[in-house]
C-alpha cells in the first residue's frame, strides 16, 4: 500500500475578493508534490478541533507540518512584542493537538519552517519572535523577495543524525523566515545551526521527529538532491507502518 502522509492546512485569515465570505483552508502544491514524487499519498487536512486529530492520525502513516504565520507566544508563556507577525491560535492549538496525538500513535513526523517551530512549542520549548530584534544575527533569515527556489546561506549538520546522514555536513539552504526555535523542546535535540548560529534542524531522541527552518519544497525541482528530505518521510511512514 501506498503511504498515506498527513499535511494539516493552513487558514486563510483574511478573505480575498473573490472569498469576501468564505474563509478558505489549504495548502501550496509544493508540499503535496515533495510527498507525491518521493510515492507518498497526500492527505491534506482542514484546520479542525483538537479533538479530531486521533481520527485524522489513524488515517495515514506519518504527519507533516507546513510553514506559514508566526506561532502565537501565548502557548509558550511570553506576551507577544511589536515585531511578532500574524497569528492564528486555531491553527497552532490544532497542530499541537496532531503533534501530541502523532506522537502517541508512534507515528513519525516532518516539521517545515513554522512546522518546526509548532513541534517545539508543543513539546514545551519557546521562540525568538522575532530574530533581528532579539537576537545578534549576520545571516539573512527572510530572503524575500528573492526566489523561494535560490539558496542564500548555508547551514551545518551534526555528524550522524539523520540530515548530516542525507546531505553530509554542510548544506546550502533557502531560508524565509523571521522566528526561530530558542529553548529547545522536551526530547528535541539541535542537529544543524546556521552560521550565526540559528538553529535549522532539529530531532528527537527516537528518530521519529525531524525539522528542518528551510524550505525543501520548495527547492526540490530546481535541486533534485531536496527530496531526499521527502523519500526520508516516507521511508519513516513505512518503517512505522510495518511495526
Amino acid at each position: 500500500m501506498i503511504p498515506k502522509i498527513g499535511i494539516a492546512s493552513n487558514h486563510l485569515l483574511h478573505p480575498t475578493e473573490r472569498f469576501k465570505t468564505n474563509y478558505v483552508d489549504y495548502i501550496q502544491k509544493a508540499y503535496v508534490d515533495g510527498v507525491r514524487q518521493s510515492g507518498g499519498l497526500p492527505l491534506v487536512f482542514p484546520l479542525g478541533y483538537s479533538a479530531e486529530a486521533k481520527s485524522y492520525l489513524e488515517l495515514v502513516d506519518a504527519l507533516l507540518l507546513a510553514g506559514g504565520q508566526d506561532v502565537s507566544p501565548a502557548l509558550y508563556g511570553t506576551e507577544p512584542i511589536k515585531a511578532l507577525g500574524e497569528t492564528d491560535l486555531a491553527r497552532d492549538k490544532f497542530e499541537i493537538a496532531l503533534v501530541k496525538e502523532a506522537i502517541r500513535q508512534q507515528k513519525p513526523i516532518l516539521g517545515i519552517c513554522r512546522g518546526q517551530q509548532l513541534v517545539n512549542v508543543a513539546l514545551g520549548g519557546t521562540l525568538f519572535q522575532d530574530l533581528s530584534s532579539q537576537k545578534q544575527i549576520s545571516t539573512v533569515h527572510n530572503q524575500f523577495p528573492t526566489d523561494f527556489d535560490i539558496q542564500t546561506h548555508y547551514i551545518t549538520t551534526n555528524q550522524q543524525s539523520w540530515i548530516s546522514n542525507l546531505f553530509g555536513q554542510r548544506l546550502f539552504v533557502n531560508s524565509f523566515h523571521h522566528q526561530a526555535v530558542n529553548k529547545l523542546g522536551s526530547g528535541l535535540s539541535v542537529v544543524a545551526r546556521s552560521d550565526d548560529n540559528i538553529i535549522e534542524a532539529l530531532e528527537s531522541n527516537d528518530g521519529n521527529i525531524f525539522t528542518v527552518q528551510f524550505h525543501p519544497e520548495c527547492l526540490f525541482k530546481a535541486h533534485s538532491e531536496f527530496s531526499q528530505i521527502f523519500a526520508y518521510l516516507i521511508q519513516k511512514a513505512v518503517a512505522a507502518r510495518k511495526n
